[in-house]
């Protein structure tokens, strides 16, 4: 019967997988062009400090974010802005355009610097054992290209985001919004309140050289 039972779990899995649909990257193409390029360029490469690049950027967390915006449950930054351009967007639309985002070549990033990349380095690649702070690239990876999560939706941990090139910022502004509560991944909140303003620009410029 538990051999039985087993058999029976691992086929309705098989079956749900095959019954997600493939990512359309054409059709994503389309949408990248007509909805998100304003922002964030046609290929994912902004050139607007206040919104992020996707290019390179992990489709799956593309997918939670654009529906935590979509669902008013994450209002920082431009959200307010992104929240009625998307609201037309079905599941199949965002899965498209974030499977078309994540086959764009990402551009390099240029740190300042005169803005303390050395520290910047420091944490992003040792963290700072005085304050126990893990290194950012334990979850990011190494050059900052980002991991899968391991995880489901459910807790927020779909894939550790693409940080390499990213606007600095951007990188201040979301770090500062879970330092303030706007944001509650409670890994990034438990990180962010370790860090003073100083660390935090520095992190963000050194990430922003970064690929």
């Amino acid at each position: 019967m538990k051999r039985l039972t087993l058999l029976s779990l691992a086929v309705a899995v098989s079956g749900l997988a095959a019954a997600q649909p493939k990512a359309d990257v054409a059709r994503g193409e389309q949408i990248a062009n007509t909805v998100c390029a304003a922002c964030h360029a046609a290929d994912g490469n902004s050139g607007i400090a206040m919104y992020p690049r996707l290019a390179a950027q992990d489709a799956e967390y593309i997918i939670l974010e654009t529906h935590l915006i979509k669902d008013g449950k994450r209002t920082t930054g431009a959200a307010g802005t992104m929240m009625p351009l998307v609201q037309s967007l079905s599941d199949d639309d965002i899965r498209n355009v974030a499977a078309y985002f994540q086959k764009q070549q990402p551009k390099a990033g240029e740190a300042n610097p005169k803005e303390n990349p050395e520290l910047g380095a420091r944490i992003f690649r040792g963290g700072l054992a005085d304050k126990k702070l893990p290194a950012c690239m334990s979850c990011h990876g190494p050059n900052g290209a980002g991991m899968p999560g391991g995880s489901t939706a459910k807790d927020g941990i779909v894939a550790y985001p693409r940080l390499g090139g990213q606007h600095k910022a951007y990188v201040v502004e979301q770090l500062k919004a879970y330092q303030n509560g706007q944001r509650t991944n409670p890994i990034m909140v438990d990180i962010a309140k370790r860090m003073s303003a100083d660390e935090i620009n520095a992190v963000g410029n050194f990430i922003q050289g970064l690929h």
